[in-house]
């Protein structure tokens, strides 16, 4: 009976100094100095016991985003409102022929021109006929021609043919042709130049010009009569006629083909 009561005493006493130990060290390790009497340390003992299950604070609940007040979005509210198509205009029928609905045209505000200026009057005109198989003829007769043309002799004034045309030579575009010379045919540089000057003679004649010199050819040719010729010869006989009317007049040549014509008219 002893040694049970024995055994149990010393059993008590182990639990016992186990539970001062644990107390111990616990103490120990928290850094005191003297241990806590036994009430402190069931304090501590039971606070520990509460701390180690920390209960959860309740977190608050967020506040709830406020609601926009705002009806329409700023793209909505800045959109233009659509155009209102306008209703279509009624269609009149009417009874008047297509002529009366037809718009008037509107009467001119500036009252028409009037040309100031007048058509120059024709005094004379003449033409002649030449072949156009002649090559250098041709060539002379039309370089002759457009040296006349436009030339205009003022009231008073002498025309001088020579003086107007000039040397009738190679170097200035001259072909040779047939020319007389004392009756005889031969080939020369200007050939075809009196008939240009002849043509000429005649038109201004017929103008009313006062012929100052003209000279016929050494025998006969087929573009104008005896008395109506005008030969000439650069630096030897001339044509020349003066302008006595009271106005000045303009002289025109021109060759279309195989014919020379010129007309005299008032400047």
């Amino acid at each position: 009976m002893k040694k049970y009561l024995f055994i149990c005493i010393a059993a008590l006493l182990l639990l016992a100094l186990a539970a001062c130990s644990s107390t111990y060290n616990d103490y120990y390790r928290e850094g005191s100095i003297n241990p806590p009497s036994r009430s402190v340390l069931q304090r501590r003992s039971t606070y520990r016991s509460t701390r180690s299950v920390p209960t959860p604070r309740p977190r608050p609940m967020p506040a709830p985003r406020p609601v926009p007040t705002t009806e329409l979005a700023p793209e909505t509210a800045t959109m233009p409102l659509p155009t209102p198509i306008p209703a279509p205009t009624p269609i009149i029928m009417s009874t008047k022929p297509m002529e009366a609905l037809e718009t008037p045209a509107p009467a001119p505000t500036t009252p028409p021109q009037v040309a100031t200026t007048t058509a120059k009057r024709e005094l004379a005109s003449h033409q002649t006929t030449f072949e156009l198989s002649d090559e250098g003829r041709a060539t002379n007769i039309n370089k002759a021609s457009s040296t006349i043309n436009n030339h205009v002799v003022n009231s008073g004034e002498t025309f001088s043919y020579n003086e107007t045309v000039g040397p009738t030579i190679e170097r200035r575009g001259y072909k040779e042709a047939v020319i007389f010379v004392e009756g005889e045919k031969e080939k020369g540089f200007g050939g075809g130049v009196c008939q240009v000057s002849t043509t000429l003679a005649i038109a201004a004649d017929n103008a009313g010009m006062t012929i100052t010199e003209r000279h016929d050819h050494s025998r006969p040719v087929s573009y104008a009569q005896e008395g109506d010729e005008a030969a000439t010869s650069y630096g030897g006989i001339d044509f020349k006629f003066k302008n006595e009317k009271p106005h000045p007049v303009i002289i025109h040549s021109k060759v279309e083909g195989g014919t020379i014509t010129v007309t005299i008219s008032e400047a």
